[in-house]
């Protein structure tokens, strides 16, 4: 996950200096000069690209449910530290006697035929494209060979964990694992949620985090607490629409091998 943070710092980063030195202010104080209209309408759209990049880097390393949240924290983080930077910008031109200026005469400028197709398939093709990738992972996990097929009350349900690697860690160092859950299509019309914790559930308030997601296959990403034991096992609980309640554990060997090592390594 640290390549991908890289590329969206870096992507993220470039495309707010690009935003920024695509006005006429705020253009002069980062590179020390004027740009023509022509420049900063590049470097406009340059921007908002390098952004689009940065968006496409967080969903495919975290994917819908957490790429957001990532991108948005990274755009924050780096506005805030833009904002700061600017008035010690070592190329800001100096301060000169305030007179009276005319406003530039910025010419219209019409994109040809040829760019504003693109410019309309790329944003056609590029969420659609994020969101079959997306798809396909989540359909993947559920058919691979290691994913456990069961019964659980009345429904027959599939799970997996979503990726063979190691737990993630996000902030604070805090190791989280993805899974993803799908019961049979007639099923799923039966069930109000469906929850995964380590550990027996006390009771249903503390039955874990809940799937999330389209019917047919759902997802939930699980902290892995700091003292995890592999006779702890993951546990799933589901809770039908008529208010009956079913339990069930997986061995963490069996479900995750890659979070039994991770949970051995820390032992």
């Amino acid at each position: 996950m640290t390549a991908y943070h890289m590329a969206v710092l870096l992507f993220a980063w470039g495309g707010f200096f690009a935003l920024a030195v695509s006005m006429e202010k705020h253009g002069k104080e980062l590179i020390g000069r004027e740009l023509s209209a022509g420049q900063r309408q590049r470097c406009y759209w340059l921007g908002w690209g390098l952004l689009a990049i940065a968006s496409a880097f967080a969903v495919a390393g975290w994917h819908w449910n957490i790429g957001p949240v990532v991108i948005v924290g990274w755009l924050s983080a780096i506005g805030v530290l833009l904002a700061f930077l600017m008035p010690w910008w070592p190329l800001q031109p100096k301060q000169a006697a305030r007179k009276e200026k005319s406003l530039p005469q910025l010419r219209d400028t019409v994109l040809p035929v040829p760019v504003r197709a693109l410019l309309v398939l790329a944003l056609v093709a590029v969420p659609a494209w994020l969101g079959f990738n997306a798809w396909k992972m989540s359909e993947q996990a559920v058919l691979r060979d290691d994913a456990i097929h069961g019964q659980i009350g009345p429904w027959a349900f599939v799970i997996a964990e979503e990726s063979q690697d190691v737990p993630e860690k996000f902030a604070w160092d805090t190791p989280v694992k993805e899974f993803h859950l799908r019961f049979c299509e007639a099923c799923d019309s039966e069930i109000r949620a469906a929850y995964l914790k380590f550990r027996k559930p006390r009771s249903l308030r503390a039955a874990g985090l809940a799937f999330h997601g389209a019917r047919w296959t759902r997802e939930v990403a699980i902290y892995i607490p700091p003292a995890a034991r592999l006779e702890d096992q993951i546990w799933l609980t589901v809770e039908s629409k008529s208010g009956e309640v079913y339990h069930q554990a997986f061995d963490i060997e069996r479900l995750s091998p890659a979070t039994a090592r991770f949970i051995q390594e820390k032992q």
